[in-house]
């Protein structure tokens, strides 16, 4: 496994495909339209599991962007087989539970339009990822959006998933 090919696999689809204008979109909007300013800011950083749990490296990032404002969005990369780990998805929401205080929100998916380069049969699809984000900017940034038809392609199950989903556990987990 050769972890600079992995993060350069991660930097090249934040570049080509997370930036970029999707036809979902009719090209208005890329996936994530605050993710260009983020990376050129040098405030996105890509980290590559290696070895261990999952979880462990999850929680040791997270713990320490929490420590560094240096970065708005972290991406920690992991095996196509992440997606196969049923329980990390209700780690990374318990995960959420405990570092919104923090201003920061977990998402676990896949890389898609990337093929795994680590070894091993079931590694050949995507790289499982988790993205850190500082709340506050997604919050602020979701807030710009709604005032664009960016959310007009959405299904109503999409976007409960991801917005709806999100509000309620920032607003559950940051009451006094």
């Amino acid at each position: 496994m050769n972890k600079d090919l992995i993060k350069q696999d991660i930097y090249d689809w934040v570049v080509n495909y997370i930036e970029a204008n999707h036809a979902f979109y009719d090209y208005k909007f890329p996936p994530c339209p605050f993710a260009k300013a983020a990376r050129l800011k040098g405030m996105l950083d890509i980290q590559v599991w290696q070895q261990g749990s999952y979880y462990n490296f999850a929680k040791e990032y997270v713990t320490s962007m929490a420590d560094n404002k240096n970065f708005t969005v972290r991406i920690l990369v992991y095996p196509h087989s992440l997606k196969y780990c049923f329980w990390m998805k209700k780690q990374i929401a318990k995960l959420n539970t405990e570092i919104v205080s923090l201003d920061l929100y977990a998402q676990i998916g896949s890389a898609i339009k990337t093929t795994s380069k680590y070894p091993g049969l079931l590694e050949t699809g995507p790289y499982g990822i988790v993205i850190i984000n500082r709340l506050s900017d997604i919050l602020s940034g979701h807030q710009s959006l709604l005032k664009t038809d960016y959310y007009k392609s959405w299904s109503d199950e999409h976007y409960h998933a991801v917005v709806t989903r999100r509000q309620e556990i920032a607003d559950k987990c940051t009451k006094p």
